[in-house]
């Protein structure tokens, strides 16, 4: 939704993962970014293994969000202030920022998404996975009205 410039297209290379949210286990995702074909054997996905070996950087995450809010992305000051806090705080349920986080986003999944003592890229590809879908509230969508 806040694709800058926006990604039109009509091509699809996988599958839709809008909702995939939830619907498998973290360590499932490991799996099958680590070996796709041995959880579907017919997938066409390439291999991922590296993202378990590779520590997260993010240190240039204020800069990457203030340029974000710059294009109309809804991050508040304190959303970018505590962004690095959160992120660890995200993959460690004893962390002492883990208050401030879920105060911050209530639906917010916390726990060491890959199994590693290391914050990973792995780490950050499931959490963003597992949010996928979780946040739309669809208690008000009005199906007749908008097929109109």
């Amino acid at each position: 939704m806040y694709d800058h410039p926006f990604q039109w297209g009509s091509k699809r290379t996988g599958p839709d993962l809008a909702r995939v949210g939830g619907r498998y286990s973290d360590e499932w995702h490991v799996d099958h970014l680590d070996n796709p074909q041995a959880l579907v054997p017919e997938s066409v996905m390439p291999r991922y293994p590296w993202l378990a070996e590779t520590k997260l950087e993010f240190s240039d995450i204020i800069e990457h969000l203030t340029a974000n809010a710059m294009v109309g992305v809804p991050y508040t000051e304190e959303m970018i202030a505590a962004a690095a806090t959160d992120i660890r705080a995200q993959v460690d349920p004893d962390h002492d920022g883990v208050d401030d986080l879920l105060a911050r986003y209530p639906k917010a999944q916390v726990r060491n998404f890959d199994g590693q003592p290391e914050l990973t890229e792995m780490d950050a590809l499931i959490a963003y996975m597992q949010m996928l879908g979780t946040l739309v509230d669809f208690s008000t969508y009005d199906a007749e009205a908008n097929a109109r």
